[in-house]
């Protein structure tokens, strides 16, 4: 139902030439390759006008589906969505050599010079370090951002649910979640927004792993920012705004009514051994 197109590699406009379809990233096949699906497909991904085939590239297994095969894109062609190929297969390349590589003769523009994180920077950082929710009370409800590119920025609540907010709240590490909210409900951000028109089924184990068109585009304002309430609080910690968090202040209240308990047990005691006496 929904359909997007990557490079694999760090600079979004060279690498491994892959699509995402019924859910997952799959790469796509060299036959039949022609330098105007090359054209398209670069222009697809906002990497300049044009590029090249890539061979004698240090090939290894293939992982996930391989879904294209035979995509043929004419002069006339206008996208690289209206190229006819192949049925969609999951297995269209048998051979790690013949999964496509190009390299674009562009370059996505670069953000602003901003310091970066240590960590959502690295190659080495998981998916849960590359989102947070900000604002709220604690890590676990706020407005959603993702890292990418070097930046933090935000999501657009277009089409953003609860399926949406599921996996949002799963990558946090913050249980099931609770509201999806909309219209910057913890406040505006700033800089990019990221994503917009996410649609996750709910399973996905981060957002980037759902289907989303590539925001910063224009259509998306930071007063629609989407946000989250998931059900659980970060544990053995303060929250952000200073107060304790609720499993905490549950705990000192029980410890508070036993004591209270312990007092009357003995002062009744104590009574019923003096009127003894």
């Amino acid at each position: 139902e929904f359909m997007a197109l990557r490079l694999e590699n760090s600079d979004g406009c060279s690498g491994r030439l892959q699509v995402f379809y019924n859910g997952t990233w799959g790469s796509i096949c060299s036959n039949s390759m022609t330098l105007d699906t090359v054209l398209l497909a670069c222009k697809e991904l906002g990497c300049g006008d044009g590029g090249s085939l890539e061979t004698q590239l240090p090939y290894g297994r293939v992982s996930g589906p391989t879904w294209l095969d035979k995509v043929r894109c004419g002069e006339k062609t206008s996208s690289f969505w209206q190229c006819p190929s192949a049925p969609w297969n999951p297995q269209s390349c048998e051979d790690p050599r013949e999964e496509i590589h190009i390299t674009c003769n562009g370059r996505r523009p670069e953000m602003p010079s901003i310091p970066l994180a240590p960590c959502p920077n690295s190659t080495r950082c998981t998916d849960r370090e590359k989102i947070r929710a900000v604002g709220g009370e604690d890590r676990c409800s706020g407005r959603v951002e993702v890292w990418h590119r070097g930046s933090w920025g935000t999501v657009c609540d277009d089409s953003w649910d609860m399926r949406d907010a599921e996996v949002a709240c799963r990558q946090l590490g913050c249980g099931p979640a609770v509201s999806a909210l909309h219209e910057a409900a913890f406040g505006e951000g700033t800089g990019p927004i990221w994503l917009e028109q996410v649609e996750c089924r709910g399973t996905e184990l981060s957002l980037q792993d759902c289907w989303a068109r590539p925001g910063d585009g224009g259509a998306c304002r930071h007063k629609e920012d989407a946000a989250v309430n998931c059900s659980d609080s970060p544990q053995g910690s303060l929250s952000g705004s200073g107060r304790f968090s609720v499993p905490i202040i549950i705990c000192i209240i029980l410890g508070v009514l036993l004591c209270l308990l312990l007092a009357l047990l003995a002062g009744q005691a104590l009574s019923t051994r003096a009127g003894r006496r």
